[in-house]
């Protein structure tokens, strides 16, 4: 096989990859900006745990608690934001935490980007709790 063969089926290849049944912390956060970026509500809520905690930082008590929240949550940021987008600038890793620097863009009312810090703790492959730290 020649070599511009190869490079035709590589693409092909990727393309193919199974999906991995086992998220890493890292994967999975990516995972819920992806879903968020395409107002995809059941594939937010997919990546939670049923009895997820979302909490603004610094800690009081959990502003959400459960996909019931989370469905509320994001059923209203997507209808009220047909433009969201959300990128992250930076991330740290460690064991079950990422702790990431998101830049929102198209956010009703916001004259730009938003940035904000979010902790996110993942297990089994889903995130758990997941903290924001505004300004």
């Amino acid at each position: 096989m020649n070599r511009s063969s190869l490079l035709l089926l590589v693409p092909a290849l990727l393309v193919a990859a199974p999906t991995p049944k086992v998220l890493t912390p890292a994967m999975a956060v990516e995972r819920q900006l992806e879903a968020i970026n395409a107002h995809d509500l059941e594939g937010v809520l997919a990546l939670f745990s049923e009895d997820a905690e979302v909490s603004d930082l610094p800690v009081g008590a959990p502003a959400l608690k459960g996909k019931s929240g989370l469905r509320e949550r994001y059923t209203g940021l997507f209808k009220g934001n047909p433009e969201l987008h959300v990128s992250a600038a930076a991330q740290l890793v460690s064991g079950a935490f990422v702790v990431q620097r998101e830049r929102l863009k198209g956010l009703a009312g916001s004259k730009g980007p938003v940035e904000v810090v979010m902790v996110y703790q993942v297990k089994s492959s889903r995130i758990i709790r997941m903290w924001a730290l505004r300004e």
